[in-house]
């Protein structure tokens, strides 16, 4: 009897034991296929800033050839879209562009010998400092500075993972030159500048002027240039 009556319990608690590994296997199969599923219903959205259906070509090697230089500048509007480097909604920005031009062996040197050597550009993540006139921007943040000698004449695209909010402003900064500059355009193509108001057309006045690179400080945008665009976008992950 004592057999009989052992092994029905014996039998019982293995059944048991293997019931509940079963309900804890499916138990981390719901948990795993939560997880996932939570992970699928994330929607990232790309957009890319300052694209516009056709771009311009940059001003050089043509007469009269322009390059930016010793500025933080932006564009306010690009002849389609006011504002078209407004962040609408936090995410990070992947990667930018610039189109350049492929200035003459003597512009080159007119420019380097004006604004200092190599040309090169960074990101600007800049907000605008309420109620300041002329306005006031932050430079929040800012990317890796890429010397530009390699691609003169082309288009070029850099990679980037700065972060960026909901107003914040995408500009460029220029500490040397850069030819990624467009003249002669409708009116409606307006950017902005990192000078004085005063300090706008005078030669001297912008060779001798600096670009907005330490993060946290503030400048005065000053200047304000229409019929030209800044040739750049920046392309971004929005968060869900």
């Amino acid at each position: 009897m004592s057999r009989i009556s052992c092994r029905p319990k014996t039998v019982l608690a293995r059944r048991g034991r293997r019931f509940g590994f079963a309900l804890a296997v499916a138990a981390l199969a719901l948990v795993a296929f939560t997880a996932v599923a939570g992970a699928a219903g994330v929607e990232q959205t790309t957009v890319t800033l300052g694209e516009t259906s056709s771009t311009p070509d940059p001003s050089c090697p043509n007469l009269p050839c322009q390059a930016v230089g010793s500025v933080t500048g932006f564009q306010v509007s690009n002849g389609q879209v006011q504002n078209p480097f407004l962040v609408q909604t936090n995410g990070t920005v992947k990667s930018w562009t610039l189109t350049l031009a492929q200035p003459t062996n003597s512009q080159r040197s007119f420019f380097n010998g004006f604004f200092g050597t190599p040309p090169e550009a960074r990101l600007a993540i800049l907000r605008r400092i309420p109620g300041t006139n002329p306005p006031r921007y932050n430079l929040r943040r800012q990317g890796a500075v890429k010397v530009l000698s390699p691609y003169l004449g082309q288009t070029v695209k850099f990679g980037s993972s700065l972060k960026v909010e909901k107003g914040d402003i995408i500009g460029i900064t220029v500490s040397t030159w850069a030819p990624f500059f467009a003249q002669g355009l409708p009116s409606d193509n307006v950017w902005r500048a990192s000078r004085e108001p005063g300090a706008c057309t005078n030669s001297t006045q912008i060779r001798h002027g600096k670009a907005q690179e330490t993060p946290g400080k503030r400048a005065t945008y000053g200047c304000k240039y229409s019929t030209a665009r800044l040739l750049y976008t920046a392309t971004m992950v929005e968060e869900g």
